[in-house]
């Protein structure tokens, strides 16, 4: 009798752009469905009814049987037809000549079909017999529902298998890629990690690291690293192997893991953010700054201030530092964040210029004549209007570097206008007579020009009615009142 116990691994990777998501163990299939222990007609098969599809993963099925004992199972299969239904077998552990190899695999059709009663329905089955000549022999489907682009096989063994974690969430190019390896059964003698970058074909050759076991038991867990010399975003394939001595063929045989791992680097450079003034008319410049790196924390930060005055380290719990500078100017000031394992580093930088020349500006009155007339701080200027309103022309100029960054107006009864560097502004007033005016321009520094201006408005005399001179109006009135007894005559 062959008993054949089934297992279906049920551990997914979910990738996104740095975080790795695993289960961390392998369940048995619900055997309500189906007798797990089921057999063909002849009572001497075992039954595979289903299996997780995930594309990064393989099934495990587990027998106890007997050396060289012929092993039936029955499998669905999607995509295929009658005539072919193929399974696709190939041993990566075994090297004898007879034995079956990816390499040249072997493809095995179907021998029979069966129907069987599942659940609410009538389902198709196939069947393959094979003589199983070692501890373990790995098969995938050629081409169907359950071909993995990354050629994970099934595994059917006796006991042995593997199955490996990643010890954290996210690698970086700094970083050793550690896994922590469960060994199952017995007769170990070297553990490791098998890893190559992905691409479309996924057919790069692997690389081995190997570590050798030497104690003995049941079940044991070990860790294994890749040394990382890869570039940041770049995406690993790995799976876990042993060697394993196997009892059946008398010969070391290496199984591997029937899952992939896949992870992509994320960058371990540190994250930095600064933020200070472009234009200041002060010598004492602040920086603020903010720095952070994945898998590790941030161990120095130096700025190099472009004033000859060398490389200063910032105290990196405080996220502020301050700069005096010996005369003004424009500095190119670089700031470097060093991440805790000395590999990883980040500089970023920024310009700064210490302005401390004063901008200028003109102030231009609109008169009752339609022209626009300079003003000085020297004289009061009259001026007649008709409204409680004046006209100004104003504009501003900077020669530091930095800019006119505002205009601004200031009335003696509180009025405050601000205006772009070239403009021309209405301010209305409560009262004719006296005021002062303050025109400002400040420049992006800070820097402040101001002068006041003295303005007195008078008030327009418009014309007014004087009346008819006193002999004209009698004769007005005698020659309407002769004119309307004219008429009244002519009437009767």
């Amino acid at each position: 009798m062959v008993i054949l116990a089934l297992m279906c691994s049920m551990s997914i990777i979910t990738l996104t752009q740095s975080k790795i998501e695993q289960t961390s163990t392998l369940p048995s299939l619900d055997a309500t469905t189906r007798p797990v222990f089921a057999g063909g007609d002849d009572d001497n098969t075992t039954v595979l009814v289903a299996r997780n599809d995930a594309v990064f993963n393989g099934s495990v099925l587990r027998a106890d049987v007997p050396t060289y004992s012929n092993v039936t199972f029955w499998y669905t299969f999607v995509g295929g037809d009658n005539e072919s239904a193929p399974l696709l077998f190939g041993d990566d552990g075994t090297n004898t000549p007879d034995s079956l190899s990816w390499v040249n695999p072997t493809l095995m059709t179907y021998d029979n079909e069966s129907s069987v009663e599942l659940g609410l329905g009538v389902k198709a089955y196939y069947n393959y017999t094979f003589n199983l000549s070692s501890s373990f022999v790995s098969f995938y489907a050629r081409y169907g529902e359950y071909e993995s682009p990354f050629k994970i096989p099934n595994l059917i063994t006796t006991g042995v298998w593997l199955e490996s974690y990643f010890v954290q969430e996210q690698y970086t190019q700094y970083e050793d890629i550690e896994m922590d390896i469960i060994l199952h059964d017995y007769n170990i003698s070297q553990y490791g990690l098998m890893y190559r970058e992905v691409e479309s074909t996924h057919s790069l050759p692997f690389e081995n690291v190997t570590y050798s076991l030497t104690d003995e038991g049941a079940q044991r867990n070990v860790t294994a690293a890749i040394g990382n010399s890869f570039d940041a975003g770049t995406q690993l394939e790995i799976r876990s192997f042993i060697v394993h001595y196997d009892n059946i063929t008398s010969e070391y045989r290496t199984l591997t893991e029937n899952k992939v791992r896949l992870v992509t680097l994320v960058d371990g450079n540190p994250e930095l953010t600064l933020e200070s003034e472009r234009y200041t008319n002060s010598r004492d410049v602040t920086i603020y700054w903010e720095a952070e790196a994945i898998n590790s924390n941030i161990s120095a930060v130096e700025v190099d201030w472009d004033d000859g005055s060398g490389i200063e380290s910032a105290n990196i719990s405080i996220p502020i530092i301050i700069h005096s500078y010996a005369s003004s100017g424009e500095y190119n000031i670089n700031v470097t964040a060093f991440s805790f394992t000395g590999l990883g580093s980040v500089t970023d930088n920024f310009t700064v210029l210490i302005e401390t020349i004063a901008p200028t500006g003109i102030i231009q009155l609109l008169n009752e004549d339609g022209e626009y007339i300079v003003l000085n701080e020297t004289e009061t200027f009259d001026i007649v209007v008709e409204k409680k309103e004046l006209q100004f022309n104003v504009s501003g100029t900077d020669t530091g570097g930095s800019g006119v960054a505002k205009l601004v107006i200031e009335t003696d009864e509180g009025n405050i206008i601000e205006s772009p560097i070239d403009a021309i502004i209405t301010i209305p007033f409560l009262e004719y007579g006296f005021h002062f005016i303050i025109f400002k321009v400040y420049d992006a520094a800070g820097n402040e020009y101001s002068f006041e201006v003295y303005i007195k408005m008078i008030e327009k005399e418009l014309p007014t009615y004087a009346g008819v001179p006193f002999p004209f109006g009698l004769v007005t009135i005698a020659g309407l009142i002769s004119i309307a007894l004219i008429y009244l005559k002519k009437r009767k």
